[in-house]
């Protein structure tokens, strides 16, 4: 039987295609999570892990479950050197991913780019290191560009985060 795994970081929406009756309960009730005019047509990370146990537990034919991600010890740190600078992600101990920046000016920075690794894609890393700059801005009332693709994304979905785009 085949099975696929959509995980947010937190949980898996495991899914099972031959047990899916196509009931569209998981559309209904998350569209920002399931989508099947979009590939992947799981999108795990558009939703909360409460949001995400809530909707699977409707699945009438049981082709959806949850499993729960070991818990996963997130550390991001900054480094900068005037000019420009990067976030990075670390999980367990483990380099996963950066987010890149320049400087335009004193109080405006540019995110270029995000990267995860592959084996931490899915895990909603790159939107915490978009958070994380967000938060640095805030506290030292800054103004984000973000010019990455990844980055202008996460900022076009939020509108909570125009107090800081540039």
């Amino acid at each position: 039987m085949i099975t696929k795994e959509y995980s947010n970081g937190e949980v898996s929406i495991v899914w099972k295609p031959e047990k899916c009756i196509h009931s569209g309960i998981c559309v209904k009730t998350l569209p920002k999570v399931y989508n099947p005019k979009e590939r992947p047509w799981i999108k795990a990370e558009n939703a909360s892990s409460e949001e995400i146990i809530r909707q699977v537990s409707k699945c009438p034919s049981g082709a959806l479950s949850i499993r729960q991600e070991s818990k996963t010890m997130v550390k991001i740190d900054r480094e900068d050197n005037g000019k420009k600078g990067r976030f990075v992600i670390y999980a367990n101990d483990t380099f996963a991913g950066e987010m890149t920046y320049v400087w335009a000016g004193e109080s405006r920075f540019i995110i270029d780019h995000t990267g995860i690794e592959e084996n931490f894609i899915g895990r909603g890393l790159g939107k915490q290191l978009v958070m994380k700059a967000v938060a640095y801005a805030r506290n030292n009332d800054l103004k984000i560009l973000p010019l990455c693709p990844f980055a202008k994304k996460v900022f076009d979905k939020d509108k909570g985060l125009e107090d800081v785009r540039a």
